[in-house]
């Protein structure tokens, strides 16, 4: 029963940051996982630690982040990207909830489902418009920090993804 709770509280920190910033967030499983840091993936998803997975991960983490920055075009990037962002979400929740076929299940819905309040909240948090090229840099870099803080803390200390 307490591994359910903490696979629980691994599974939401982990979605809604796959929500903020998928890539980074996958990213940040298949390394730890790799290192043995604190956190084992799921059966089935061991691909996640391999270095082509990881250096792909590298590229779009680094394609994210950048797009992310540029005030012209960082609504667009987010639109197109909800569906890698839901699926994203999916992944982390799948591949932090290791309790066979019914934890599987719960990973992916669960992590699909909480990788789009990580989006909301995204959506919330930007202004619809402003004036300074300084603005929205300065607030994605403040969503970067915490999507990667959220991300390596809630997937090695499994209680701090509940805040």
């Amino acid at each position: 029963m307490t591994s359910w709770i903490w696979a629980i509280g691994r599974l939401g920190g982990l979605s809604i940051s796959a929500g903020v910033r998928a890539s980074m967030t996958l990213l940040i499983l298949g390394v730890l996982s790799r290192e043995g840091w604190g956190f084992h993936l799921a059966p089935g998803f061991s691909w996640l630690e391999s270095s082509i997975a990881i250096g792909v991960l590298v590229l779009l983490a680094i394609l994210e982040i950048a797009f992310d920055k540029v005030p012209s075009f960082d609504r667009l990037y987010a639109r197109l990207s909800v569906p890698w962002h839901i699926a994203a979400g999916a992944i982390a929740g799948g591949a932090a909830v290791s309790h066979g076929v019914i934890g599987l299940i719960v990973g992916l819905v669960a992590g699909a489902g909480l990788a789009m309040l990580g989006i909301n909240a995204k959506r919330l948090w930007r202004p619809r418009s402003t004036t300074s090229t300084v603005t929205m840099p300065l607030l994605s870099l403040v969503e970067d920090l915490t999507a990667f803080g959220a991300a390596v803390l809630s997937a090695t200390l499994p209680p701090i993804g509940y805040a």
